[in-house]
């Protein structure tokens, strides 16, 4: 049986917290690799929840508002990571600073999902819903993938 979105979602949660955690020290050895190897997981989760899950909360009036809010927040960390892109990495305080704003971004955002919209989601979706959510938001991560690789 397809895993619940909210199950998926929780690990990648906890996988790219860890990465961004690492990330966000100075003398990070492999900055660019690991850099690189975050983005590869967070931007199709991104977009995954973009294509798969939002719409679906968007239909439900109590969770409209909240993933309104979350497509923005995901629009701001895309913005800040193409700022961290073109940043040069000689300049680690610089680039460490603008780091620490993605990881603060996307803590928040993560506490968010879990705390507020994950338990609705629970409250108001069969658990067949639920896994119907998580295979069409493995689907659109799929396809997201080369984009990440960008």
């Amino acid at each position: 049986m397809a895993q619940s979105v909210i199950e998926i979602l929780k690990q990648e949660h906890e996988m790219v917290l860890s990465q961004l955690s690492e990330l966000s020290g100075k003398g990070t050895s492999s900055r660019e690799q690991k850099y690189n190897s975050m983005k590869e997981n967070l931007i199709p989760h991104m977009i995954g929840e973009e294509k798969a899950l939002y719409p679906r909360l968007e239909e439900d009036s109590d969770m409209r508002d909240m993933a309104l809010e979350s497509i923005e927040e995901h629009s701001a960390v895309k913005t800040l990571l193409s700022q961290l892109d073109s940043a040069s990495s000689s300049e680690e305080d610089v680039w460490v600073a603008k780091l620490k704003v993605i990881q603060e971004n996307v803590e928040h955002h993560i506490s968010e999902e879990e705390e507020k919209i994950f338990p609705q989601m629970q409250q108001k979706m069969s658990s067949d819903e639920l896994s119907s959510i998580g295979s069409s938001y493995e689907q659109a991560k799929k396809s997201a993938m080369p984009m990440a690789a960008r």
